[in-house]
């Protein structure tokens, strides 16, 4: 019983990965509903780390292929790519807002998803900016160290 409903789950965030794939204008291709659904479940990730989550030389696809899965889903507003502190390119499902927790040792990048610090930061900003300049977003990376990690 219990892996009958865990059959269910899976088909069912399946379905919503279909969905949203196709509301972007993308084929729900097996590579991309593979791809999509491990950086649900990762939530930053290199391609180099999606690649190795979905089997690395074992699994059924090339990096080469997940790079440019990873790509089309940006250039399709599902992604965003966020560069971290060591210029590895880490893409993100969570598309608005927010601010960025990079841990320099486990290479890991968390949310930051202080809504005042974030209108707050952008207000300050929309301050300095020279006359005639408008705002398209404030993008934050906080760099630490350490084992711990904290989800804020």
């Amino acid at each position: 019983m219990g892996d009958d409903l865990e059959n269910e789950r899976i088909r069912e965030s399946l379905e919503d990965i279909r969905a949203r794939l196709n509301q972007c204008g993308l084929k729900a291709t097996p590579q991309r509903l593979r791809v999509y659904a491990a950086m649900c479940r990762m939530g930053h990730a290199s391609a180099d780390a999606v690649y190795h989550f979905l089997g690395g030389s074992r699994g059924r696809m090339s990096l080469a292929t997940v790079y440019n899965v990873l790509e089309s889903m940006t250039e399709a507003g599902l992604l965003v790519q966020r560069p971290s502190f060591n210029n590895k390119m880490f893409f993100d499902v969570n598309t608005g807002d927010h601010f960025h927790l990079y841990n320099r040792d486990s290479q890991e990048m968390t949310d930051i998803t202080d809504e005042a610090l974030r209108r707050s930061l952008e207000a300050r900003v929309r301050e300095w900016l020279p006359d005639g300049m408008a705002l398209d977003r404030v993008e934050v990376q906080v760099i630490c160290h350490g084992p711990a990690r904290r989800e804020p």
